[in-house]
């Protein structure tokens, strides 16, 4: 079971893995109390790695507050230069979007995915290629469905897999296609 990066650990500056779950749910008291510390925090920081990372760590929050979380993500893609910040990005707005099952989870996680590929370790590239693949089984609605845990995601995603007749697959053109090369 994959251990669930949280939106301190990215306010604190730790360096999360790109195939870390940032989506974990909250409630959204909670998240709005956390935005407001992180927002301090935020107009406290220099600029740089830690910013982004405080960055985030607001977007998550704003994200479980309720929030519309549209400005905050361009903002960020328009200023962030380095590919792995940009793939975290992505990813992470993908995960919160499946989360709730909601609309545009597969453009981000896409294109963070596509962005991580190079500078994923083997082992982290199959391990987020297959928990793509398991979540690309789920579908997506207009309107968000309740959160989600990743464990909650994946358990469902098995069995619809289980329920799939023999050769069916999910994806455009009858399978996943490999981001390398």
């Amino acid at each position: 079971m994959e251990g669930a990066q949280t939106y301190t650990q990215l306010a604190d500056g730790v360096e999360v893995s790109l195939a870390s779950w940032l989506a974990e749910p909250m409630a959204p008291g909670p998240a709005a109390a956390a935005l407001a510390e992180v927002q301090g925090r935020l107009h406290r920081a220099r600029e740089g790695e830690q910013r982004f990372g405080l960055n985030l760590a607001a977007l998550i929050c704003r994200y479980w507050a309720g929030q519309d979380i549209s400005a905050s993500y361009q903002t960020l893609a328009a200023v962030v230069r380095a590919p792995r910040a940009s793939a975290l990005l992505e990813l992470c707005c993908g995960q919160l979007f499946m989360a709730r099952r909601s609309g545009p989870a597969w453009e981000h996680l896409e294109r963070g995915f596509k962005l991580a590929t190079h500078l994923l370790a083997a082992e982290d590239y199959f391990r987020v290629l297959k928990r793509h693949e398991l979540l690309r089984l789920l579908p997506l609605h207009r309107q968000p469905a309740p959160p989600a845990t990743l464990a909650a995601l994946l358990q469902e995603a098995r069995v619809i897999a289980r329920l799939q007749p023999p050769g069916f697959s999910s994806a455009p053109g009858g399978g996943h296609r490999d981001t390398l090369g």
